[in-house]
This record gives C-alpha cells, sequence and structure tokens, in this order.
C-alpha cells in the first residue's frame, strides 16, 4: 500500500513539472486587433503602403461608438505605414500602435487597384507563408480608390467597417451573384495553378471619400459615403487585366457553379423583361475533350427558380406558358454565360479552370497545351447547355392584370 502510494505521488509530481502553464499567452489588453488590412503600393516609390483597421475595443464593448448623437469616438482606428516589404511595414507600424498587432481575426484583405494592375504574387506569398494571417479572410481589390480609403471609411448600421464589408460580400454574393465571395486560399491556389487564373470582387466608394472618415457619416439617413460591391478583377499572371461588369459577373458565377440566387428577367409577348425568376437553385457540370489538339468544353447548367414577378397577362396555370418562361429563361442564362466566356477569351485569362478540366480529362494533351495556355483557351470552343425549370408560381397563377385585361 506504501509502494503505490509513493508511486502515485511520483507521478503526481513529474505531471506537474510538465504543467508549465501559459507561457506564451497574450493578455487582451495588450493586443490591437486588426480587422481589416488596405495594401498600395506607395506613390512614387518602390514601397507598399499597408493600412490595418484596428478596434477600439473599449469603444465597442461599451456600445459608445456608432449611430447619431454619442460621443466623439470612433469604433476603430487605422495605422498606415510604408516599407520595402509588407512585413516590414507592418512590423514599423509598431512605432504609432500602443498595443502588439493581432492576425488572427482579421477579415478584409483589400488590394489597391494600381497594386493590382502591377502584380499580387508577392503580397500572397508573404500571407501564404505566415503562421498568423487567416486563410478564410476575404478579399477585394478597389476601383477608383485606394485601399487605405477603403479600410479608413465607417459606416452604418454596423460598428466595425469590416463587418459591414464582409455582410455586403456575403449578402450580393447570396441573393444577386454579380460577384463572389474570394479568400486568401483562392487566390493563392489560382495563382499556383497552371489552368486557372484569379478572379476577385472590386470594391468603390459612392459619394464623398472624405466625409466617409467622420463620424457624422454614420449620423444621415443617406451617408455621404458608402462603400459599394461592384464588378469582378479578372488576373492574368497575377496582374489584374479587366475588369468585369453587370451580368457577365453572373456568367462567371455560372461557369464556376457559384450561382446562389439572383433575378433573370425575361420577355413575356411583345413586352420586354415582364417576367422575374427568382434562381434557387443552379448546379454546374463541366467536361473538357480535346479534337485536333482544340480543347472543346461541355458547360452543363441545371437550374430550378420560382416566379417573382409579372408584368403581363400570361396564365401560369397552363403548362405550355411555363414550358416557354423555362425556354427563355435557359436562352438568357447561356446568353449571359457566353458573354462571360468572350470576356476571358479577349483578355486570355482561364479564370473558369478550363486548363485543369483538360488536365483531368487528357494530361497527355495538356503537356503540350499548357506553355501556350492563354492563346490555346483563347481560341477554344465552349459548348454551353441549360435545362431550366419552374417549380412555382407564386400565390397566383393568374395575374391580376390578366383579370383586367379581359375586362378591358
Amino acid at each position: 500500500m506504501k509502494a503505490k502510494w509513493v508511486i502515485g505521488t511520483g507521478l503526481l509530481s513529474v505531471a506537474g513539472l510538465l504543467l508549465t502553464g501559459c507561457w506564451d499567452s497574450r493578455e487582451l489588453r495588450d493586443m490591437s486587433i486588426v480587422t481589416a488590412m488596405g495594401v498600395d503600393k506607395a506613390p512614387n516609390q518602390n514601397e507598399y503602403r499597408i493600412s490595418l483597421q484596428i478596434v477600439n475595443a473599449g469603444t465597442v464593448a461599451t456600445g459608445l461608438a456608432g449611430g447619431g448623437g454619442g460621443p466623439n469616438v470612433t469604433p476603430v482606428t487605422v495605422y498606415t505605414n510604408t516599407g520595402s516589404t509588407v512585413m516590414e511595414a507592418i512590423r514599423n507600424l509598431s512605432q504609432k500602435a500602443p498595443r502588439e498587432l493581432f492576425f488572427s481575426h482579421i477579415q478584409l484583405l483589400i488590394l489597391g487597384e494600381p497594386l493590382a494592375k502591377q502584380g499580387i504574387n508577392e503580397v500572397f506569398e508573404m500571407f501564404d507563408r505566415s503562421h498568423e494571417a487567416r486563410l478564410t479572410t476575404r478579399v477585394l481589390v478597389t476601383r477608383g480608390v485606394t485601399a487605405e480609403t477603403v479600410v479608413q471609411t465607417l459606416a452604418p448600421l454596423e460598428k466595425i467597417p469590416a463587418n459591414s464589408v464582409t455582410g455586403k460580400i456575403k449578402n450580393t454574393s447570396k441573393v444577386w451573384s454579380e460577384n463572389i465571395e474570394v479568400i486568401i486560399d483562392d487566390v493563392i491556389k489560382a495563382l499556383a495553378s497552371e489552368g486557372r487564373e484569379p478572379i476577385i470582387s472590386g470594391i468603390r466608394i459612392v459619394g464623398n471619400p472624405k466625409e466617409g472618415k467622420k463620424l457624422s457619416n454614420n449620423e444621415q439617413t443617406v451617408p455621404p459615403a458608402v462603400i459599394e460591391i461592384r464588378s469582378m478583377a479578372l488576373f492574368k499572371d497575377g496582374k489584374l487585366k479587366y475588369w468585369v461588369d453587370g451580368h457577365r459577373g453572373r456568367g462567371i458565377a455560372w461557369i464556376q457553379n457559384k450561382m446562389k440566387s439572383t433575378i433573370i428577367n425575361i420577355d413575356c409577348k411583345d413586352k420586354k423583361e415582364a417576367v422575374g425568376i427568382e434562381v434557387v437553385r443552379s448546379k454546374t457540370d463541366i467536361k473538357a475533350e480535346v479534337r485536333a489538339g482544340r480543347p472543346i468544353f461541355h458547360i452543363v447548367i441545371r437550374e430550378e427558380g420560382d416566379v417573382s414577378e409579372v408584368k403581363c397577362p400570361i396564365d401560369l396555370s397552363k403548362g405550355d406558358e411555363i414550358t416557354k418562361l423555362e425556354k427563355e429563361w435557359a436562352n438568357e442564362t447561356k446568353k449571359e454565360v457566353m458573354q462571360a466566356i468572350n470576356t476571358a477569351r479577349r483578355a486570355k485569362s482561364d479564370v473558369f479552370g478550363f486548363g485543369e478540366a483538360v488536365n483531368r480529362a487528357n494530361p497527355r494533351a495538356w503537356e503540350m497545351m499548357k506553355k501556350d495556355w492563354d492563346e490555346t483557351f483563347a481560341d477554344s470552343k465552349a459548348d454551353v447547355k441549360v435545362d431550366a425549370f419552374i417549380r412555382r408560381t407564386g400565390m397566383r397563377t393568374k395575374p391580376f392584370l390578366m383579370e383586367q385585361s379581359q375586362k378591358e
């Protein structure tokens, strides 16, 4: 019995020596939590200009910031600095920031348009190497404004501006799909791939950027400056090549199988865009084959949707009317997909991953094509097939417009 007690005591003593405690712990009061980072090219210098959006934790926690009538305290502070490398610029900020910078909660990486045009490979090399940065951080490219200005702009409804921008990109990609969510890991994989180029959603400021930096931007029903998610930046060889606007963005979302929901307007009889169709489900399959040394891509899209609005007298209880609408909807989808493909062909930038599809289908042919893939992709052929199905027509099959036309 005594021997067991001695052995037990010895084991507990050894275990106690191994439990060294939180030797590398960091207290919250000693850290500056970074929620967004802007990266620009410093003007007239071969340097990066870094802007970090840091939470004023005490202000946000006590509910003092945001909204009209509050004290003159901003919910975030933005520090900027320059350096020959991104990490040098960040470390130099220790001369301005009173606390240690903490990047594990960063939500946004904003790239300035001039930097994107010059090349983003070096920036993402740092993020791929860093042990602290999150690869799930969302990435955006500015249009017509610097990344620093975007990071400095305050937003209504959300105390922390980074939360506002994150909510916007999530929301618009979910319900409109002219933009898609892109994270750091997506960009790194595209840059490293031999058969895919990055594509990143754009961000701009509508209104007066100077007013957006003030608390007064949140004290009006119509803010002087509003951050807007708009367009998509198409890259080639790590450089911004072309901006994709409007419905071509939806075409890209369809091809990449990232279409979540949107509204498609189609013609009804003699009236243009008179019927609205809400896409509720969509699935895209891409297959590649090589004929006579030329790649051919077969894109099959199957989508389901509901009738959301009708501005013409049409009886949706009739099967043939539904069939006509489905055909028009499929044609409109195919049109937008082909517009997106033609745009990428002109830029000679394969943002769809068609090269990866060729590699999967015919590795030997891909080895011969990959050196000149830009030219081969521009000359490739795409066959698009769309199957569209209307599942629901809403609360009515016969709109009251039809009843009015019958009275007349």
